[in-house]
């Protein structure tokens, strides 16, 4: 069976994001699915990749790769070494959002830039929350469904990606829309708080300021936001 869809992310192998994503692109395609992800968590790391010391590999099954690195390594291994005629990378599901500037330190949006240098389409996943209580996961996979059918059927034209981030809504609150918009233009969050001798990152998203009608206005108003980067 030739393989075709990769799918990794930033939060790590085990991470139940992952798991969403798999079952929401087992249910549109009947191509082989693999998976090349972080073993550990990697939220932050941007497009960092490992150019001086071996990268360790772990094959827990014929289509399930753990790599001891960032998201763009396991993209860059798994497209070029681990797996032959990759045809499409989805990066995700990212527990938190990734938007506007979000998409420069963000390893779920590399994991998917790295694809698209690589002229294979991509998409990257991501799924905004609500201070830390618990994502629904099983809500967010008809959500993740609709949009991969969306794209699958008109992919990503070369040197670009889409980068899709899913509202948290109460159990109670009607299905969101998709909506197609641009990046916020507003600066990266830089809260913290101080500490023993330093400071702390306690960036808060829900209260985070926006332009009308870009990605985080979108997302945090309820809809699924769903904004093209491009590299060339």
């Amino acid at each position: 069976m030739v393989t075709s869809f990769l799918i990794t992310n930033d939060d790590g192998i085990d991470a139940p994001g992952i798991t969403a994503l798999h079952k929401a692109l087992s249910q549109v395609t009947k191509d082989r699915i693999v998976v090349v992800a972080p073993k550990q968590h990697q939220s932050g790391c941007g497009h960092k990749v490992n150019i001086r010391t071996v990268i360790p590999v772990e094959w827990r099954s014929e289509t399930e790769v753990s790599v001891d690195s960032t998201p763009a390594d396991c993209v860059r291994l798994g497209v070029n070494y681990l797996y032959d005629d990759i045809k499409f990378v989805v990066s995700g599901v990212n527990s938190g959002c990734n938007m506007g500037s979000d998409i420069y330190p963000s390893g779920t949006i590399a994991a998917a830039r790295e694809a698209t240098i690589h002229r294979i389409p991509a998409i990257a996943f991501s799924h905004f929350q609500k201070n830390d209580r618990e994502l629904d996961w099983e809500k967010a996979i008809p959500w993740t469904v609709k949009v991969l059918r969306k794209f699958l059927a008109e992919p990503p034209e070369q040197g670009t990606l889409w980068t899709v981030n899913f509202p948290d809504l109460e159990p109670d609150a009607p299905d969101p829309e998709m909506v197609f918009c641009s990046l916020c233009t507003r600066p990266l969050l830089t809260e913290f708080v101080k500490k023993e001798n330093g400071y702390l990152y306690v960036g808060n998203d829900i209260n985070r300021k926006s332009d009308p009608g870009t990605d985080v206005d979108v997302c945090l108003s309820g809809n699924i936001a769903i904004a093209k980067i491009n590299l060339w």
